[in-house]
């Protein structure tokens, strides 16, 4: 359920801002209430790899700027709220055009409206359009505001092992 009432375009300005001056990359920020709590998750990435500390820093620091907020009386939350700060993991998601020309040449699946899942290599992603190499339906053309959701997958080719770049 989305939290309403919040405006989470300033939150993830400060999740950005704050990962940005930890040294780490916000790749994404969720907003969601749970019984009546706010929960923000947070993603978090860096170079090398994302460590249970480095969750920590950001989770510290992003609660010590909210309950400063809180202590002047401007709080961002109605009540509790709970930060999740975590890695996007192995088969991350993809959210930006920039996300996705970083991966080229990595395995990706992309919900899009008009074509339905495409599973395949990423082959390039620029002015709007990511082009996608597919075993079963070849070169793949797809608008970047068709897609619905996208992230890394791990595909088997052939003689490969898995997820590698060719």
């Amino acid at each position: 359920m989305m939290v309403s009432g919040l405006d989470g375009a300033v939150l993830k300005k400060i999740a950005e801002d704050t990962a940005e001056k930890l040294g780490y990359e916000c790749v994404w920020t969720e907003l969601r209430a749970s019984r009546g709590n706010t929960i923000l998750k947070v993603y978090i990435d860096t170079a090398g790899g994302v460590r249970h500390e480095d969750c920590e820093k950001v989770s510290r620091t992003l609660s010590e700027c909210f309950d400063a907020a809180d202590s002047e009386g401007t709080g961002f939350f109605p009540g509790k709220y709970f930060i999740e700060v975590s890695s996007p993991g192995i088969e991350r998601p993809l959210y930006t055009e920039e996300h996705y020309g970083r991966f080229v040449g990595l395995d990706a699946s992309v919900k899009t409206g008009r074509l339905g899942v495409v599973s395949g290599r990423i082959v390039s992603c620029v002015n709007g359009v990511l082009v996608m190499s597919t075993r079963d339906r070849g070169e793949l053309s797809v608008p970047f505001g068709d897609i619905k959701k996208g992230n890394l997958a791990y595909i088997e080719h052939k003689g490969e092992k898995k997820g590698k770049k060719s």
